[in-house]
Order: C-alpha cells, then structure tokens, then sequence
C-alpha cells in the first residue's frame, strides 16, 4: 500500500513552482516572473495561445494579461521547457485564479488542444465562443498557430 502512495504522489512532486512578481508582460501568453532570489524566469502560459502580434485582437490580450497580473505576487506551476527555454506553466493569481482559465473565458486565446485535453478549458474556450467574447466576436478568426504557419 505505501508503494501505490509513493507512486500516486510522484507526478505531483515533479511540478515545480515558480512563485514571485510579474515584472513584464510580453504578450499574452508570455510574462517574466521575477523570484525571490531575484532570478526572472520567462513563462510561457499553458495549454493556450493567444493572437500573436499583429493579429487582431493581440493587443487586447496582452492587456488584458497586464491588467490581472502585472507586478502581482503570482505562483507558477510548471509543466516543463518549451523549445526556447521557457517555463511553461500554469499561473495563478489572486483569489485562486489560474490565467490559463481566465483568458479563455474572456475570448482573448484558443485552447492549445495539441498541447492539452482539459474538458474544462475546451468548455471556457466554447463558453467565449458561444457568448462571441474577445476575439470570437470575429466570424473566423485564424488560431495563432496558423497565422505563424503563414507569416
């Protein structure tokens, strides 16, 4: 029985945290959280993708991303490195809110379901639409990861 416990603990020992001050907001779905050893560390938000820049509604996102978190205490739970060496992970802020879930909800990023198969994220993405919040207010906006293929 101790052994199934040890197993059912690991994946949750192996996500790091990150916690500190977001001193920069890049775009949407990236910042740089600056800890308490002064290190900064760049995140890349999980499991969503907002509008890159020069797509609409790219502005409005990192907005939006600046005015919930900027120079906030916030508390980074990594899923790992991406390709460019940032942290990606999940950021939570205030009252027990993740921004995954929040930018989703106000229609400022599409659920990244490569990355992702989180119901609950695929429901706030589906929410937005349906509601025609932020960027689903366009008749078809084009994902970011579309627009990079592009561009």
């Amino acid at each position: 029985m101790r052994l199934f416990l040890i197993f059912l603990w690991v994946p949750f020992l192996c996500l790091a945290q990150i916690k500190g001050k977001v001193v920069k907001v890049k775009d949407g779905d990236t910042v740089v959280v600056l800890d308490q050893n002064l290190k900064e560390h760049t995140i890349r938000v999980a499991d969503i993708d907002c509008p890159e820049y020069k797509q609409p509604f790219s502005r409005v996102a990192k907005e939006f991303t600046s005015d919930a978190i900027y120079f906030q205490e916030v508390e980074v739970v990594s899923k790992g490195q991406d390709r460019y060496g940032r942290t990606i992970g999940f950021i939570l802020y205030g009252d027990g809110l993740n921004l995954s879930h929040e930018l989703l909800k106000n229609g400022y990023a599409w659920h990244y379901k490569r990355y992702s198969t989180d119901k609950d994220m695929e429901a706030l993405e589906e929410f937005a639409r349906q509601k025609k919040l932020g960027l689903w207010v366009d008749a078809a906006p084009i994902p970011p990861w579309e627009w990079r293929s592009k561009n």
